[in-house]
């Protein structure tokens, strides 16, 4: 696995600077979060159900919304599938080629907007895109003579989580488009008034104005944040795990058996043709839906990133075995998400859901606090679209403008993802030698402009 963590060599200096390890020691994992999310539920619906249909719900609750736990997962795993490819990787070498890197400032810049843009596009793409092109960036600036603090520039890859819930592949308004309910599991599909189309979401001022602005600006402000003097900056080469050659030869994982020892079964997995009429076939299918008015939702698109990565990896077992490999992404939300189905199922059971939505409805600023409540909910429980599985119900309860609510959760579960964005690099390699504090000075300083932007827009429009 090109991407996999190698622990041998840990590290450069005292372990208990590293961001990652030390974090990890203070911030329970994902099952455990989930599991004191879904007895605080609860304990909040005591006084409103029996004992007896609450630990009916508590066991049973996740039945309704398998529909959408797998779908969610499909959502990591396809997507990292597709970028961690040996073509993919060659793409991003042409673009570590042309990008700058005459200056710290440059190379933090260039990798924030690449962050920013593929981000918005895929998580996979932002995030590990945006991961490899700053490493690669830092090394070519290294080369020359440069000297690049390297956290600044993980920090940048990592503001892909702030807009890539915001974006073409956000989980809440993927979920929300289906009206035939099998994956928004708040439609009637009978009625079909808890829908929302895609381009809304997109186009929705607070989604739109604030992805050009975060694009322009949020790099510039660590740029701003990291060292000035060259001798304080930690150069890519101080750390351990960091290796050196191609993106694509990083992320070259597949070697075909001997064509020798080929039986007639390896002969259809290996099949380059076999690859490229699949591709075809749903590439048609993809087209014909559209052409007759379909809307993207999230099971068309993991459809298509299904189409997409067997093009990519050009073999059928290629992609098999990448499938196989990119299940690690899913690991923190596999099992906890039947627990956050628990907490839907207990509050909406309690009828407790309208009266949360009220007290959102109740301050005036419906949005804002909702994004706040994301914020927060999204430190426990570090899947997007379980955000809203959780708090969604409560925005559409009161009756709330579904698109700017939407937005609202979106950005508010990505902003926290920031905050849990150790859990990320640690799935991508470990890096040592990152000082906690310094990345939450990073962290805050983000947080802190992004909720200004967001609230402003989401109070404005």
């Amino acid at each position: 696995m090109a991407t996999e963590t190698d622990t041998t060599d840990a590290g450069q200096g005292d372990a208990e600077e590293d961001f990652v390890p030390f974090l990890g020691q203070f911030f329970p994992e994902s099952l455990t979060l989930a599991a004191l999310l879904a007895v605080l539920a609860l304990l909040a619906t005591t006084p409103y159900l029996g004992v007896v249909e609450q630990f009916e719900l508590f066991s049973t609750g996740f039945f309704a919304l398998f529909t959408v736990q797998m779908p969610l997962i499909l959502l990591w795993v396809l997507s990292a599938t597709i970028v961690e490819s040996e073509r993919m990787g060659r793409a991003f070498d042409w673009l570590v080629g042309v990008l700058p890197t005459g200056s710290q400032g440059a190379v933090i810049y260039a990798t924030g907007v690449v962050a920013l843009v593929f981000g918005w596009i895929n998580w996979a793409l932002g995030l590990i895109g945006a991961f490899w092109i700053g490493r690669r960036l830092c090394q070519r600036a290294e080369a020359a003579g440069t000297r690049v603090h390297y956290p600044a520039v993980l920090t940048a890859a990592l503001l892909s989580l702030v807009v890539t819930n915001v974006g073409l592949s956000s989980p809440g308004a993927l979920m929300m488009a289906d009206s035939s309910g099998t994956t928004n599991f708040l439609v009637d599909p009978e009625v079909g008034d808890v829908v929302v189309n895609m381009v809304p979401f997109l186009t929705h001022p607070a989604t739109a104005i604030s992805v050009v602005v975060f694009v322009l600006t949020l790099p510039a402000l660590l740029a701003v944040l990291a060292p000035s003097a060259e001798a304080d900056r930690t150069p890519v080469s101080a750390f351990a795990d960091v290796g050196r050659g191609s993106i694509a030869e990083a992320l070259d994982y597949y070697s075909p058996p001997p064509r020798e020892d080929w039986v007639f079964a390896d002969r259809l997995e290996q099949s380059r043709a076999i690859a490229v009429v699949t591709f075809l076939l749903g590439a048609i299918s993809f087209g014909g839906y559209f052409l007759e008015g379909g809307r993207l939702t999230l099971l068309w698109l993991l459809f298509g990133l299904m189409m997409v990565g067997i093009l990519v990896h050009g073999r059928p077992m290629a992609f098999a075995e990448k499938v196989t490999d990119a299940t690690r992404w899913a690991n923190h939300v596999a099992i906890p998400f039947l627990l956050y189905a628990v907490v839907f199922a207990l509050l909406s059971a309690a009828g407790l859901y309208a009266g949360i939505g009220d007290a959102f409805a109740a301050t005036g600023f419906t949005q804002a606090v909702s994004y706040l409540a994301a914020l927060v909910l999204g430190t426990f429980v570090p899947s997007p679209g379980s955000v809203w599985v959780i708090q969604g119900p409560a925005l559409v309860a009161a009756g709330a403008d579904l698109v700017p609510s939407l937005v609202s959760v979106m950005y508010g579960a990505g902003v926290s993802n920031l905050w849990l964005g150790f859990l990320f690099v640690g799935i991508i390699t470990t890096v040592y030698g990152f000082d906690w504090r310094e990345y939450v000075r990073y962290a805050a300083a983000v947080t802190a402009y992004v909720s200004l932007v967001v609230i402003a827009l989401l109070i404005a429009f």
